[in-house]
């Protein structure tokens, strides 16, 4: 039994760094106007995550905290994916494609799987639009609550997310 596992850990120290090296590498992102209002809708005003010790925050306050938050504190639901999967930076990853969900998750996903060699027919069958409308999108950060000008939670998430922004190619009125 020993040398099965001596034989087993050298297999792994030998193969698994150049496997690694091979391996078909991907990352999701979304929409960050998208991802933080749903952040806000299902989190935030459900009560479910409590944000600066509170449970009564309107859109515009919870975009006006994201925008003061360092983003390696942030919530994983509204932390910046190049944040959580080094896609920018002096030392960032290199993925070998980056799916925007807004371009049809299931089947995306199940892209991404077959690459790596499983069979998925069932995933893509289910896909599932997830993007809400543009004027939707709009008019909930537009005719927020307490707005300083009708720019301005656009202008937060733009600047707090900008990498994102840049890697999913997104801007604001945009709509897959």
């Amino acid at each position: 039994y020993e040398n099965e596992m001596r034989s087993a850990a050298a297999m792994v120290h030998r193969d698994v760094a150049e496997e690694m090296c091979s391996a078909y590498t991907f990352t999701f992102i979304r929409n960050p106007w998208d991802r933080v209002r749903s952040a806000y809708n299902g989190k935030i005003a459900t009560g479910r995550i409590m944000v600066d010790g509170r449970t009564d925050m309107t859109f515009a306050e919870f975009v006006r905290f994201i925008g003061k938050q360092d983003p390696a504190e942030m919530n994983y639901h509204w932390r910046p994916v190049s944040k959580v999967c080094l896609t920018s930076g002096h030392h960032h990853a290199q993925y070998d494609k980056v799916y925007r969900l807004e371009d049809g998750f299931n089947s995306n996903l199940a892209h991404a799987l077959r690459r790596v060699g499983w069979n998925v027919d069932e995933i893509e069958a289910q896909n599932q639009k997830t993007d809400p409308s543009v004027e939707e999108r709009i008019s909930t950060y537009t005719e927020a609550e307490g707005l300083k000008n009708k720019h301005e939670l656009i202008d937060i998430v733009e600047k707090v997310y900008h990498d994102d922004i840049k890697l999913g190619g997104y801007t604001f009125h945009q709509y897959a």
